[in-house]
C-alpha cells in the first residue's frame, strides 16, 4: 500500500498551529504526522487522499490569520516508513518506575504527544486509586499500543483495537519488545468489535472527537458498573460537546485536565 506524503506550509508557522492543522485534517484520513522547523507533514493511504476535501479544511482554519499552502506526492510505504524513522530517534518512554519501549513506524503514540503523555499519568494514577488486581482494560486506537502496554506493566489484562493493519502489526511488535504479550491482544478493526460481550474495568480512547463522539455509545456498552472511560485526542473547546454526549449515555463527569490546549477527561460510570 502506498501512502500520499502532504508537505503543509502554514503561515504563521508554530507548534501549536500544526498541532490544530493535524487535527483538523485526521478526519479525512491522515493518521501519521511529523512536524519540521517549517511544515507539518502529514501522510494518508493513496486510496483515501481528497485533494479537495483537504482544501476545503485548510482554506476554513480556525485560526485568525493562518494561511496553508501544500504539495502532495505519493510515497512508497516502505521508503516511507524508513525515512520517517530515520529522522525521528526516540528515547524509552519513562512511565512509573519503569520503561516502555516503542518504536513507532509512523504510527500515533511516540509518548511525547500532549494527549498521550497526559493519558499515560491519568492511567498511573487510575492504578494508583484502584489496584491491578483483575483489571481488564480496552484500548480504542491503540496506535504504536503505548497505552496498552502502560496498563500491562500495571497488571492489567488488555484488549488493543486499532483500525490500520499496518498500525495494529506495529503495536503487536512493541507489545513483544516490552514483553507484555501475555498481557495484551491486539485487534484490527473499529468499535464494530466491541458486540461481542465482553465488559471492562478501563476504556481508554485517544483518537479525535468526531470519533469519539460517534463511537462513545459503543465504548459504554462495554463498561462494567463502576467502570472508568478516560478520553483524550480533542482540545479544551471541545469539552462541553464531549461531556454533553457522555452524560446523555448515563456516565458522570469526573475531571478533565489540559496541556497545550490537548484535553484528556475521565468520566466513570
Amino acid at each position: 500500500m502506498n501512502y500520499i506524503e502532504v508537505k503543509l506550509v502554514p503561515e504563521p508557522m508554530s507548534e501549536d498551529v500544526a498541532d490544530v492543522i493535524a487535527a483538523l485534517i485526521a478526519p479525512l484520513g491522515f493518521d501519521s504526522f511529523t512536524t519540521e522547523q517549517d511544515c507539518l507533514k502529514a501522510y494518508c493511504p493513496q486510496n483515501r487522499f481528497d485533494d479537495k476535501a483537504l482544501q476545503e479544511v485548510l482554506d476554513n482554519i480556525p485560526l485568525p490569520d493562518v494561511t496553508a499552502k501544500w504539495v502532495a506526492e505519493v510515497v512508497e510505504m516502505e521508503n516511507w516508513n524508513q525515512a520517517w524513522e530515520e529522522e525521528n530517534t526516540l528515547t524509552p518512554i519513562a512511565f512509573r518506575d519503569q520503561q516502555i519501549v516503542i518504536h513507532p513506524h509512523m504510527s500515533f503514540g511516540s509518548g511525547h504527544h500532549e494527549t498521550t503523555s497526559q493519558m499515560l499519568d491519568a492511567i498511573s494514577r487510575y492504578f494508583e486509586r484502584r489496584g491491578a488486581a483483575s483489571t481488564s482494560v480496552l484500548d480504542m486506537g491503540t496506535g504504536t499500543g503505548v497505552l496498552a502496554i502502560a496498563c500491562a506493566l500495571c497488571g492489567a489484562q488488555v484488549r488493543a483495537i486499532e483500525i490500520e493493519d499496518w498500525v495494529a502489526d506495529n503495536a503487536r511488535d512493541n507489545v513483544l519488545a516490552n514483553d507484555m504479550a501475555g498481557h495484551v491482544v491486539v485487534d484490527c478493526g473499529d468499535a464494530s468489535l466491541l458486540a461481542d460481550g465482553r465488559k471492562y474495568d478501563l476504556v481508554l480512547a485517544n483518537i479525535n472527537r468526531n470519533v469519539l463522539l460517534a463511537d462513545m455509545p459503543a465504548y459504554v456498552a462495554d463498561m462494567k458498573a463502576k467502570a472508568t472511560l478516560l478520553m483524550s485526542g480533542f482540545y479544551e473547546e471541545d469539552v462541553p460537546a464531549i461531556r454533553e454526549r457522555a452524560e446523555q449515555l448515563g456516565l458522570r463527569y469526573v475531571e478533565h485536565q489540559s496541556q497545550n490546549n490537548w484535553v484528556v477527561i475521565r468520566f466513570e460510570r
